[in-house]
């Protein structure tokens, strides 16, 4: 394929990608205004949904049409958890939002069928899993773990990961806005901030077979348009 087309088969998948993160983003909007009302400040999902949406450069009109027009929306979403077993000792707790949960759950069995996988009890894969406010701050110069605990000694961080570009900070969740804003105050460049699940355990996998399924089944989750979320605890 000569280098101009490929470049723009690449650029074409990352506008497809970044049309489907919003897509479902404006979902999620929707449907948590639909059920606690259009009141931000009076609704911490509809919080949620915006400060994440504003992080992936959802517009504001897009934000403030997708909140005034849920009360209008005829469809009844319905928010479900499933807990999910995968090979080796792999645990994923995906999240959807759906107007039929018979054809997410088949869709999802069918998913997980492909990897040995199965739906799990519930609470059977939750308890492996903490509730956290994660952070993924940008490294530059001035970014430590010293000068990141000293942003936060007024909250309880439970957590600090250096990774190759970045580090993940985790800190109480009823913390989050709060130490969001002592982050953004102290100057650090936040890539990402929202309230998981995070695993106790991470399972590093090696076998290069299951691995590349095991991505297969992520890439289908996240193709799913009822699927919103999948967690995990691979390394």
């Amino acid at each position: 394929m000569p280098r101009k087309h490929l470049v723009a088969s690449q650029t074409n998948k990352k506008q497809q990608m970044q049309a489907k993160i919003w897509l479902k983003l404006a979902k999620e909007i929707k449907a948590a205004a639909k059920v606690g009302g259009p009141n931000i400040d009076a609704n911490p999902r509809l919080k949620a949904a915006v400060d994440k949406a504003l992080a992936n450069n959802l517009s504001r009109e897009s934000i403030e049409r997708n909140i005034s027009g849920a009360a209008k929306d005829p469809a009844n979403m319905t928010s479900v958890v499933y807990e999910c077993y995968g090979p080796n000792g792999t645990q994923f707790i995906v999240t959807a939002l759906t107007d039929n949960t018979n054809r997410t759950a088949s869709n999802l069995r069918g998913y997980l069928g492909k990897i040995n996988g199965q739906i799990a009890r519930p609470n059977s894969v939750k308890i492996f899993f903490d509730n956290y406010a994660e952070f993924i701050l940008l490294k530059n110069a001035k970014t430590n773990e010293d000068s990141i605990l000293e942003s936060l000694l007024a909250f309880n961080v439970v957590d600090i990961k250096e990774h190759e570009d970045n580090y993940e900070v985790l800190v109480d969740p009823n913390q989050f806005y709060d130490a969001k804003k002592a982050l953004v105050d102290a100057g650090f460049s936040i890539h990402s901030g929202e309230v998981k699940l995070v695993a106790q355990d991470k399972k590093d996998i090696t076998d290069e077979k299951i691995l590349e399924k095991l991505e297969r089944f992520l890439d289908s989750c996240e193709d799913d348009d009822d699927i919103q979320s999948v967690v995990h605890n691979l390394l």
